[in-house]
């Protein structure tokens, strides 16, 4: 269920995302959206932002929420994790993008280039899902039965309406060895998810995946979000396209009674 703390006309909210299990309101954050927390018309203060965290209402037991570059909050009822994201200004040309890429970057796409892969539009979301599910799920223990049927209506959703594109590495055979999944609004392309086979690894599809379409999208004045990572192998991924770092929090009050709370540290 979707729910927002206000103020006055529409200044300031917060989106509330909540859910009920075991008997218990809890607070969560969905698939695929990577900052929430206060959203303003004006700046906002570490004051703003505890106090819309201390207007959670209390009947919801446990919050664990994503906040957004913005939120700079104290709340000593909440703990703190810091998160990184990865970000990359496209409003240069193609080439001067290119050339700000790290050497290994450049290299990686030449053998992608080298070994005759090319890009193209596609799958189609229900292959997509499939193939995302057969080269992810050892990556995603854990992720609850939801993922791929709310993967399969937010790809078909955002084709259909304009905002998403799926994109497809193959080689010289037909074979999809890397897809990508992005979704262009607000001023920002985001990479949100994608997935490569071996042979994909391999031959580097994923690195001549990103250059497409951060070429495709140069001179623009989009900003590349590659929903950035802790993982260091997804960070020096990321940073090999020139990106810049950025860091926003998540958040977490459990006050769910025993044994409950031993089951969300």
């Amino acid at each position: 269920m979707w729910e927002a703390l206000v103020e006055d006309d529409y200044l300031a909210v917060m989106p509330l995302i909540s859910a009920r299990r075991f008997g218990f309101d809890y607070i969560y954050q969905p698939y695929f959206t990577q900052q929430l927390g206060v959203f303003s018309q004006t700046e906002l203060t570490t004051v703003d932002t505890n106090r819309f965290l201390r207007a959670i209402p209390d009947n919801f037991r446990y919050v664990y929420l994503h906040l957004n570059g913005s939120n700079n909050p104290s709340d000593h009822d909440f703990t703190y994790t810091l998160r990184n994201n990865h970000v990359l200004d496209l409003s240069l040309p193609a080439l001067q993008l290119y050339n700000r890429y790290h050497r290994n970057c450049r290299r990686n796409i030449q053998k992608a280039v080298h070994a005759r892969l090319t890009v193209k539009p596609g799958p189609g979301p229900s292959a997509f899902v499939r193939f995302i599910k057969q080269n992810l799920e050892r990556k995603l223990t854990g992720m609850k039965r939801s993922f791929y049927p709310v993967l399969l209506q937010l790809t078909s959703a955002s084709l259909q309406n304009g905002t998403g594109e799926i994109i497809g590495i193959y080689n010289p055979a037909g074979e999809l060895l890397a897809a990508g999944w992005f979704v262009t609004m607000a001023g920002r392309c985001m990479f949100l998810v994608c997935a490569s086979t071996t042979r994909g690894k391999e031959n580097k599809a994923m690195y001549l995946l990103v250059n497409h379409v951060i070429s495709d999208n140069a001179g623009t004045g989009l900003v590349f979000d590659f929903a950035g990572s802790n993982i260091p192998g997804v960070a020096y991924f990321n940073n090999g396209f020139g990106s810049t770092s950025s860091s926003y929090l998540s958040v977490q009050r459990n006050h769910l009674p025993w044994p409950f709370r031993l089951f969300k540290r």
